[in-house]
């Protein structure tokens, strides 16, 4: 599809909140376009605008974009920047597929677009950064949970028998507490099994948090959480807890003793590079590994009438080398990536400035109901106890606003540091694979791989980002000769 002859564009213009939207955020960015658009001669037929995320997938104004620019064969769009544009690789690839069909991506701040080969390398490497973005932000932001355990308080739910207080402090319910502590030690003598446990706790009157009864499976996770006897455990980690326990270290232990199911674990004697990270393309399994006379290793698929039956070890390793040397730098694309880190660094800064203004926007909003509930307890507007409740909520949102905001202005450092070690990797990943011993070529291809799929002819990769965006650039060996 030939375009060079159209000049008419569609804009889009993104917020990802809602703060932001009530703002100059969207005014700014179509001003932007507009002037970039006067430059070029080129004429924008209609401007697109939404507060939403760009790593979401699934976002409503930008499909129907698509659609028109499908339908009425503009040129192409006008985004303010690379991160307004896609975050996800669903929204990626549909961007990627209108550029190979002869639509023009322009993105207006980093003064790049898709109709020079430069332009579309440099897309795709802040596409790429892009993605990791979204995931390494949202990675920092979960450190202020990580915070509250380390005080000893559990930043969700929690469990049966206990409520929540002010600053994520969990105290006793006294209507549940004493009816869950009387349960867990009935199930601690060993005269109960989980079915006459749940019978007596429907006798005594024991719900859950919303009134319902207790089942099966919320019974056993009940009786296995180590937040009873006073300690947290958590996908982070274990934590002692600042809470008061229902029941003794001892008391839990025996209840575990009941629930205790006898096994025993393999010990395995051969460690293989790919070890549960291979699978069968045909079968979607985990392919099994072998050593025959202590000496040859194998990777096999036990299904028979798979046409993939057996593969050395080395043969594998090869393949993966191959792919690995694939997908890194030459000199070229290194000296862009580190010019693409660059303009990352600003739109990043940018982002979070946005992201910041309109958290502060939101704690002095909060500190004005604050600042208002104190005048109405005065002039006797509102009661002492309606008070403490709204002003317990309110100063709760105002502390967590404000972690967020603490940890958005430390992120930069450490996520850039990330990229730099991303930077130099790229630049020779099969040489630390060649020269890496076995455990350590496992962390590797874990942190750069999603899966791993034999076929008869070779090794399929699924990259993990941003290193999928980076295997797809049309300089790659991986991504065909479409682009050439």
């Amino acid at each position: 599809m030939n375009q060079s002859s159209n000049n008419k564009f569609l804009a889009y213009v993104r917020v990802s909140s809602k703060d932001q939207s009530r703002g100059t955020s969207l005014e700014e960015q179509k001003g932007y376009i507009e002037r970039y658009a006067t430059q070029k001669g080129y004429i924008v037929q209609k401007f697109y605008g939404e507060v939403e995320s760009a790593s979401k997938v699934g976002r409503g104004i930008f499909d129907e974009m698509i659609k028109e620019l499908r339908s009425k064969g503009y040129r192409g769009i006008l985004f303010h920047k690379t991160d307004r544009s896609a975050r996800n690789p669903k929204d990626q690839a549909l961007l990627y597929d209108l550029m190979i069909n002869g639509f023009e991506l322009h993105f207006v701040s980093e003064g790049i677009s898709t109709d020079t080969p430069q332009g579309r390398n440099m897309m795709y490497i802040l596409w790429g950064l892009a993605s990791g973005y979204s995931e390494n932000l949202r990675a920092e932001i979960n450190k202020g949970i990580l915070g509250r355990l380390k005080q000893g308080r559990m930043p969700t739910y929690v469990p049966v028998g206990y409520k929540k207080a002010g600053e994520c402090r969990s105290v006793l319910d006294p209507i549940r507490a004493p009816l869950m502590r009387q349960i867990l030690k009935d199930y601690s003598t060993g005269s109960y099994s989980v079915e006459t446990l749940i019978e007596r706790a429907n006798k005594i009157g024991l719900t859950k948090h919303n009134g319902k009864p207790i089942h099966r499976t919320r019974m056993h996770e009940l009786l296995r959480n180590t937040f009873y006897y006073g300690t947290i455990t958590h996908k982070r980690g274990v934590f002692a807890g600042e809470h008061e326990p229902l029941i003794s270290k001892a008391v839990f232990d025996r209840i575990q003793y009941f629930l205790m199911k006898k096994g025993f674990r393999r010990k395995y004697t051969h460690v293989y590079v790919l070890s549960g990270m291979l699978k069968c393309f045909y079968c979607k399994r985990p392919m099994k590994c072998m050593t025959a006379k202590q000496k040859w290793r194998y990777y096999y698929c036990r299904n028979r009438e798979c046409p993939i039956a057996t593969i050395p070890e080395p043969k594998v390793n090869e393949e993966v080398y191959q792919q690995l040397r694939q997908i890194e730098f030459n000199d070229q694309e290194a000296e862009a990536f580190k010019k693409a880190v660059r303009v990352f660094r600003n739109i990043t800064q940018e982002h979070k400035n946005e992201q910041i203004k309109g958290i502060e926007l939101e704690i002095n909003k909060i500190q004005a109901r604050l600042d208002t509930m104190v005048e109405k307890l005065i002039n006797l507007d509102i009661d002492e106890e309606s008070y403490k409740k709204v002003r317990t909520a309110l100063v709760d949102k105002q502390g967590e606003l404000r972690q967020r905001r603490e940890t958005l202005e430390k992120t930069d450092q450490k996520k850039f540091e990330q990229i730099e070690v991303l930077g130099k990797l790229l630049k020779s990943p099969s040489l630390a694979y060649e020269k890496a011993n076995i455990l350590n070529k496992r962390r590797l291809i874990l942190s750069m791989v999603e899966n791993f799929e034999l076929k008869p002819n070779g090794l399929v990769i699924t990259w993990k980002k941003p290193f999928d965006m980076i295997a797809k650039r049309p300089n790659s060996k991986t991504s065909g000769d479409a682009e050439n």
